[in-house]
């Protein structure tokens, strides 16, 4: 399949290289260059509103001018809220709700508007690159689209769409679209950084660097290298990868248009931060604070270990393969080409390419609290254990009495998630009888390769979150008898039952011609869209026939032991369908002025349901749907919005407002392979209403300068008038600093009101908000050089942002979830020039 994407990719840019070719002229860059060089302070954009807006857009229009709800922050503002990944970036923006904070690697789960996330990832957010998708779906199992983008100093800003144009102008995105642009060498220069962390072990270099190289052509190019072993002070090195970015514009005489290259290589592996418990203090149905383990501080704790830094697979070709547990590592090529012509007369066309070779692995240890009170005395692979005893460290062969993490080590082989995205449109602007009428028809392709492996196996491990030992099980006492685990693993593929000893290889090809038309009335601006997506769908996936596979004896330090197995035995599920859907938007917008503008919106958005419909039972033998996969392939978001933007002065101050009304509705069909371990229905039906408010805002007086965002939420569950899990009433940001030139300081607080666990869970508990703080200082001795310290989590906070959940064991209450990161320090220097 890469190869045929390949074909195809040199075959678009080809065709694109030759019309820009073909073209005499070319002059003016694509609209963002019209974006002003952001102010230190951070506010810069939002505070002008002349910038462009290039994300989902039906027209080329600047933020105070667009009938949607968009946000776009700019490099300094990300760069003065130090965030340590792309989820904590995401808190920036109004209106999206970041569950949990696993890591640089990725792995977040993204809601919008009150839309929860049902299964996890980003089922209703799309991440961009310049302009298109980094993958077509953006919960794929193991594969989630935060996986495959690092922030770095060459992305100029980030813009952001929630609603409105999200529905027709990109595919799978009815709740948001986030854009990272780059930075394309407009302005002649560039910067060199180096970062160290100051309280554990990181160092980082960015380099960004962009010119001219003739008054038409000009150049970008830079990334970072990274290496350490992280805020959780895991002993190895952990953290290891780099990323390089580079584009070259070449601009066509006579204002004609432009053709532009890109160039991505990232190559990174960064650990994941699981399920992390902390001791909860609880009173009634409400978890009132934590507190951490004696041997588990989930702010610094790790389930990586230098003991257990390698572990064993059984791979589906029958062989034992030992792998590193290396937590997420992402590798990617991409090439891309983008054209943007303008013919004589009325007319433009932009053709936007990308083919991307992605694939990776996702490999780490599972938190679960037991004991071994739990443990001795169990069944275990038919035998009854009588001891638990160190299987490494220097503990090893002792017994082990304590708190046991008991869930798996994972495997998960990403062989190909690689896709080639064409997006092509023809824009008409006119004048009729007064009226400014722009018309766009497009058509977006995309063909996505999802293609894996899953290994969970059964494992146990010493709970300490400071390079935790693994734990072998014996028959007999004190590690006497048989030897049922080796390394503390019990079994292959076999963790999670049959639903998970899973192989798949699928392909889904998603065309959508879509059209707009937007006509300016003078202070009136009309606007409606239409997309219509067909997706086709093929391959093929299996998972286990609950028949046992092959048993293999492994051995480690203490011995040996015979490991059962599970393998994908089961009946092959084809897969071979269409499916069609139609999604659509309609605004307007009143300007009262240039500072002044009100604006409303309706829209419907589709999103399919890719992957995770896989072996659930959703298609007849053929690989067509069956009715239950007709009813739940594609799930609508229905939203409403009313906004005012205004932007203005007083008493000496600037400052930039925008504040939305929104309205949503779901209907949301899916299907948890989780739910199964716990005894419960995999699949998921709910119908849910939100509604609530999204402000953005900054000010600016003299040095001092505010950039604040705060959202309201009102959601329910349609069924049972229950909150949804992890959907907090209330989040905000907000992010203060003083820039005198010479030095700067500022400090940013983020945080949320509290939410509620699964719903699954009787009673719910309360998961109290917490805020967390960061802060920065900077010194600039000399021209181009500044020189700071960044503090992530200024007081230590101990909290978690997502659902969770509560357990028992040995009488005591346990909160697991991933938590946010302890308190950490980052000394940088940065030269530009």
């Amino acid at each position: 399949m890469t190869r045929l994407n390949l074909r195809s990719a040199v075959s678009l840019t080809v065709l694109s290289a030759a019309l820009a070719c073909s073209a005499s002229a070319f002059a003016a860059d694509a609209p963002t260059a019209t974006a002003a060089a952001p102010a230190a302070s951070g506010a810069g954009d939002l505070l002008s509103n002349d910038t462009i807006i290039v994300t989902a857009s039906g027209r080329d229009k600047t933020r105070i001018k667009s009938s949607v709800s968009v946000t776009s922050v700019p490099q300094s503002q990300i760069a003065a809220f130090t965030p340590r990944s792309e989820a904590e970036v995401f808190r920036l923006i109004p209106g999206l709700v970041v569950q949990d904070t696993a890591g640089p690697g990725g792995n977040a789960n993204i809601g919008v508007r009150g839309i929860p996330v049902i299964t996890g990832g980003s089922e209703f957010v799309q991440l961009q690159e310049d302009g298109l998708p980094t993958v077509l779906f953006g919960d794929i199992q193991f594969g989630n689209n935060d996986y495959w983008t690092r922030y770095d100093t060459n992305v100029e800003r980030i813009e952001a769409v929630r609603g409105g144009g999200a529905s027709t102008f990109a595919s799978q995105a009815p709740g948001a679209v986030i854009n990272y642009i780059s930075d394309t060498g407009l302005h002649d220069g560039g910067s060199i950084g180096f970062s160290k962390a100051l309280n554990y072990n990181e160092n980082k270099v960015d380099v960004s660097y962009g010119t001219h190289i003739t008054d038409s052509l000009r150049f970008h190019v830079g990334g970072f290298f990274k290496d350490g072993s992280g805020p959780t002070h895991i002993g190895y090195n952990a953290e290891n990868g780099y990323q390089i970015k580079a584009n070259i514009t070449k601009e066509l005489d006579d204002g004609k248009g432009f053709f532009r290259l890109y160039f991505k290589r990232l190559d990174d592996k960064e650990p994941t931060y699981t399920v992390s418990p902390s001791i909860a203090s609880v009173s009634g149905n409400k978890i009132t604070g934590f507190s951490p383990f004696p041997n588990y501080d989930a702010r610094t704790g790790s389930n990586q270990s230098v003991l257990n830094q390698n572990f064993k697979v059984l791979n589906y070709d029958g062989t034992i393969a030992t792998v590193p547990m290396e937590g997420i590592h992402v590798k990617e090529t991409s090439f891309g080409a983008q054209l943007h012509y303008n013919f004589e007369g009325a007319f433009s066309v932009d053709d936007n390419v990308r083919w991307t070779e992605q694939s990776g692995v996702f490999r780490t240890q599972f938190s679960n609290v037991g004991s071994t009170a739990g443990i001795i005395g169990s069944t275990v692979n038919g035998q009854t254990v009588g001891s638990v005893v160190y299987a490494s460290g220097p503990n090893q062969g002792k017994n082990y009495s304590g708190f046991v993490n008991n869930n798996p080590n994972i495997d998960t082989n990403m062989r190909d998630l690689g896709s080639l995205t064409n997006d092509l449109v023809l824009t008409g602007k006119f004048d009729v009888s007064g009226a400014k009428v722009t018309a766009k028809a497009g058509w977006f392709h995309m063909r996505q390769a999802i293609a894996m492996d899953w290994h969970v196996n059964r494992s146990y491990a010493e709970l300490s979150g400071k390079n935790p030992a693994q734990l072998d099980l014996f028959t007999g006492p004190n590690g006497t008898g048989t030897q049922l685990t080796a390394a503390g693993q019990a079994g292959f593929n076999d963790n999670w039952g049959n639903c998970c000893a899973r192989t798949y290889d699928l392909s889904y090809t998603d065309d959508a011609p879509y059209a707009s038309l937007d006509i300016g009335l003078g202070k009136f601006d009309l606007d409606a869209s239409v997309r219509y997506d067909t997706i086709k769908s093929s391959g093929t996936a299996q998972n286990s026939s609950g028949v046992a596979g092959p048993s293999f004896t492994v051995s480690d330090n203490l011995g040996s032991a015979v490991l059962p197995s599970l393998i994908p035995n089961g009946p092959v599920e084809v897969l071979s369908y269409r499916k069609g859907y139609t999604s659509y938007s309609v605004g307007a917008l009143y300007a009262f002025d240039n500072n002044t503008s009100l604006f409303a919106r309706i829209s419907r958005g589709g999103r399919f349901n890719a992957d995770r419909r896989t072996l659930g039972g959703n298609f007849n033998a053929d690989g067509s749907l069956n009715a239950q996969g007709q009813a739940t392939a594609v799930n609508f978001v229905q939203q409403q919005e009313v906004g005012v933007k205004r932007r203005g002065g007083v008493m000496g101050a600037s400052y930039s407002v925008e504040l939305t009304g929104f309205r949503t509705q779901l209907t949301d069909n899916n299907y948890d392979f989780t739910r199964i371990t716990l005894g419960q229905n995999p699949v998921i039906s709910n119908t849910y209403h939100s509604y609530g408010a999204e402000f953005t805002g900054a000010v600016r007086y003299g040095n001092f300068s505010i950039v604040a965002d705060a959202t309201l939420i009102h959601s329910r569950i349609v069924k049972t008038g229950q909150t949804p899990h992890a959907t907090p009433v209330f989040i905000y940001s907000v992010s203060p600093s003083y820039d005198m030139g010479i030095a700067a300081i500022g400090f940013s607080a983020n945080g949320q009101s509290s939410t509620l666990d699964d719903e699954s869970n009787t009673p719910r508990h309360s998961i109290p908000g917490q805020s967390f703080v960061n802060g920065f200082v900077k010194v600039r001795p000399m021209k181009g050089l500044e020189v700071g310290i960044n503090a992530n989590n200024l007081f230590n906070t101990l909290g978690y942002r997502g659902a969770g959940s509560l357990s028992t064991v040995n009488g005591v209450n346990i909160f697991s979830n991933s938590a946010v990161l302890g308190r950490t320090f980052t000394g940088s220097i940065n030269y530009k020039f």
